[in-house]
């Protein structure tokens, strides 16, 4: 094979070659619906949903078990709990650390955004249960992060706004009003009416008073005193609940000034309401998180990471509204309506267990609403030489059916993994659901077979001597039902062998052995296994924890996952958020700004992957703080150092945070330093709670072993007495059907031989009447003979006698 030319001059590539190039390397892609890894991930979701079809199905016979042992599904839905709880359990999933001095605090506002971002912009529990939980089936868990530029668009309506609340909302350049009402407000309305009703009893009191004055010819009176104190006037119909001030001056200024009032109120417009329906437009995008089902997933055949990978891709299902909210602008071009991937095996297989989405034709766009039309979506990340400088760059193409929406040089591809079971040198690796498989299918054979043999010991199989036996009567099994026939043995059961449930369930145990050892997560990991109760504490904890350790390798598998997740989210809201956010954190709100910061943190895992248990865990804690309470003497400890353990043995015990519980001393910090000699009290007070704390756990954990010693005696005795009765039963069902038997057997026997004696007799009497007249005939016939005899010898005699007398006579 001759070499390639390496002297061929780069030339810049036309559409049509781009085209030719990427069909090319997607034929050759894994994810395929055709490949053999898509089949595989499509019987493992059959597996999981334990249908009886494929590998599953039982027999093509009527009457057999269709039971499927869900062996799968039950592995991995308690794997699933552990891991999600190490990562989302409490408020932060990741930290930041500073890689320079004086940017700690940066690496903490970068913390709490992102994890602000993950939990509350992004939904980051459900994110998290479905990423862990496509791991443990699919292989691969894929999660796709980028910054969507789609503008967000919604409707709100306000109701019973005021003048100045309007004017905010109008100010605001994201809002476009679409319709409106105004109408009085009955409350000032109300408020008017009252202050009106007040100044006018005002005027009658003030002119009566004017008269009086004027009738008497005296001074000026002067105010009122308290006892006569007349009913105040609003400053404004908006404040009615403030008593204006008294009219100053004689009665006559008095009056003027009441009048003054009455002509402003009257003056005033009346205040206004709005119901405001409004269409917010947010702009400048959002950070995005979503999950990435397996068959929407490419990559190239070949590839160990998606970071080195030549091709990565995301097939999806946009409609063209989506299309065009995200930017792409030959949107109006594209026609017809693509069906590829609706007939895709591993997304029918998902869908049909619930029969949501199995059926094409929800698809077929509404010829009405051009906009709802969907199209599927190739977005690629391709290394190609586009430009022809001879130097490959990772571009962003975008293609949708025969054309190309988007080509782009991009940073990263904006996809990540994590695998449960990797495999050294490739990308694609093992699930949970690869390694239970195999114990499943030869478990429920097993309970199919257990389950068959019990339906033949109930209904077995009889057999009927044609036209002896009435077989509408055998087949209609019932108890105390009749079966007719004519003769005795014209129906019976047939031999048939008996199933042994006692090498049944040997084998049952021995593939629940070897499936725990297949996926290292025992019964022992679950917390149901009855017969545990027999062993030692500290026996079962080095059980579980050994199998724990296999959980907690596929945990530090997700963790580095999350690295790349928060790595990625870091670097897109450095790049693409425009302004700060006021969010709300720990109960006070805090501006953050990602300008400010630069992706030059490490990261670090804030999950406990450490062996063991929640509550071997909270006593390790608790005790690394009675050395904290020592150091806190000796100068070892901080107060700080104290309150983040503290934080920390909060959410190891399963609270969300430790800010509920306690005070954090650089909040409050204390006046006067802690004073040593009530240190010391405190110190030694904490060792004598912590002694009596650990007697009575001793006391406690004492009691609760005879508790359970006891329990565990009452437990067995009844359960052998259960067995002891259940044995007996069956000794005396056995005797029963023994005897039935035999009584059977002996009636047949009787029946025969009463039979054989009457038909013997009947030989026996034919015989002797047949020999009776036989001698009968032959006593006739020697009757006969002998006449016949005397006959010719009388004949005989006279012809002698008649030759003779001639003689003589001759």
């Amino acid at each position: 094979m001759s070499a390639p030319d390496m002297t061929t001059t780069n030339k810049r590539m036309t559409d049509a070659d781009l085209k030719a190039l990427v069909d090319a390397e997607v034929s050759q892609a894994l994810g395929l619906d055709s490949s053999k890894l898509s089949e595989q991930r499509r019987k493992a979701m059959a597996y999981y949903y334990a249908e009886p079809e494929g590998d599953l199905a039982p027999p093509e016979i009527v009457g057999r078990s269709k039971v499927v042992s869900p062996d799968v599904r039950n592995t991995v839905e308690s794997m699933l709990p552990q891991l999600v709880a190490k990562f989302v359990g409490g408020d932060k999933v990741v930290e930041f650390e500073p890689t320079k001095p004086d940017d700690e605090k940066k690496a903490d506002s970068a913390t709490k955004y992102l994890n602000h971002l993950f939990f509350k912009k992004n939904n980051g529990h459900t994110i998290t249960v479905a990423w862990a939980k496509d791991g443990l089936l699919q292989k691969r868990g894929i999660l796709k992060c980028w910054w969507d530029m789609r503008n967000e668009e919604k409707r709100e309506e306000y109701v019973g706004m005021t003048k100045i609340e309007l004017a905010k909302l109008m100010e605001d350049p994201e809002v476009e009003i679409i319709d409106h009402k105004e109408y009085p407000d009955e409350e000032d309305a109300k408020q008017r009416a009252q202050a009106v009703e007040g100044l006018q009893q005002q005027l009658m009191q003030a002119m009566q008073a004017s008269q009086q004055q004027g009738a008497q010819g005296l001074q000026p009176a002067p105010p009122q005193g308290p006892g006569q104190q007349p009913p105040a006037a609003p400053m404004a119909a908006m404040q009615p609940q403030q008593p204006p001030r008294p009219p100053q001056g004689g009665p006559a200024a008095a009056v003027m000034e009441i009048q003054q009032r009455l002509a402003m109120i009257e003056a005033q417009p009346p205040a206004m309401l709005y119901d405001v329906g409004c269409k917010i437009t947010r702009r400048g995008g959002k950070l995005t998180i979503e999950g990435v089902p397996g068959e929407e997933f490419i990559i190239s055949r070949g590839a160990k990471t998606i970071s080195e990978a030549r091709l990565v891709g995301h097939r999806v299902q946009r409609t063209l509204s989506e299309l065009k909210s995200m930017g792409y602008a030959n949107t109006d071009q594209l026609t017809g309506f693509d069906s590829e991937g609706n007939d895709n095996a591993e997304r029918l297989e998902r869908d049909s267990f619930d029969d949501t989405g199995t059926n094409t034709a929800d698809d077929t766009p509404n010829t009405t609403d051009r906009s709802q039309i969907k199209v599927w979506v190739k977005e690629l990340y391709l290394r190609v030489d586009f430009d022809g400088d001879g130097i490959s760059e990772l571009r962003k193409i975008v293609r949708c059916g025969d054309q190309i929406l988007d080509n782009e040089i991009v940073d990263e591809a904006p996809f990540v993994s994590w695998c449960p079971v990797p495999m050294p040198h490739k990308f694609w690796g093992l699930s949970v659901a690869d390694l239970a498989m195999q114990g499943q299918k030869t478990k429920t054979s097993i309970v199919r077979g257990q389950l068959d043999n019990m339906y033949l010991q109930v209904n077995g199989r009889y057999f009927g001597v044609k036209g002896k036996v009435d077989f509408n009567s055998l087949l209609d099994s019932r108890p105390g039902g009749v079966v007719m026939m004519d003769a005795p043995g014209m129906a019976g059961r047939l031999d048939q062998g008996m199933g042994d449930l006692g090498a049944a369930a040997q084998m049952m145990e021995q593939e629940e052995q070897a499936l725990e050892n297949s996926t290292g997560w025992t019964r022992y990991s679950q917390g149901n296994d009855a017969k545990g109760l027999n062993d030692t504490y500290g026996g079962m904890q080095i059980i579980t924890n050994k199998a724990d350790m296999r959980t907690d390798l596929m945990a530090r598998n997700l963790a580095e996952g999350f690295v790349d997740l928060f790595r990625m989210m870091l670097k897109l809201v450095c790049q693409n958020q425009k302004k700060a956010e006021l969010i709300r954190i720990a109960g006070e709100w805090v501006e953050m700004d990602p300008r400010e910061w630069k992706n030059q943190f490490d990261t670090e895992i804030n999950v406990g992957l450490g062996v063991g248990n929640k509550d071997q865990q909270v006593g390790h804690l608790m005790a690394l703080r009675q050395l904290q309470v020592t150091g806190l003497q000796m100068g070892t400890s901080t107060p700080e150092k104290i309150y983040e353990l503290d934080t920390e043995i909060a959410k190891t015990m399963g609270f969300k945070s430790g800010e509920r519980f306690f005070n954090d001393p650089k909040k409050n910090p204390q006046q006067q330093g802690p004073n040593p000699m009530q240190m010391q009290m405190q110190v030694e007070q904490a060792k004598l709670q912590a002694q009596q704390a650990i007697e009575m756990q001793k006391l406690q954990a004492q009691q609760q072993m005879k508790t359970m010693e006891l329990e565990q005696h009452a437990q067995l005795e009844q359960a052998r007495m259960q067995m002891q009765a259940q044995v007996d039963i069956n000794r005396q069902q056995a005797e029963a059907e023994q005897q039935a038997l035999k009584a059977q057997h002996q009636a047949q026997l009787d029946a025969m031989r009463l039979q054989m004696e009457a038909e013997t007799r009947a030989r026996d009497d034919a015989f002797n009447r047949w020999k009776a007249e036989l001698e009968a005939a032959t006593r006739i016939e020697v009757a006969n003979i002998g006449s016949k005899a005397k006959l010719e010898n009388a004949a005989t005699a006279a012809a002698t006698g008649e030759i003779a007398a001639e003689v003589q006579q001759g």
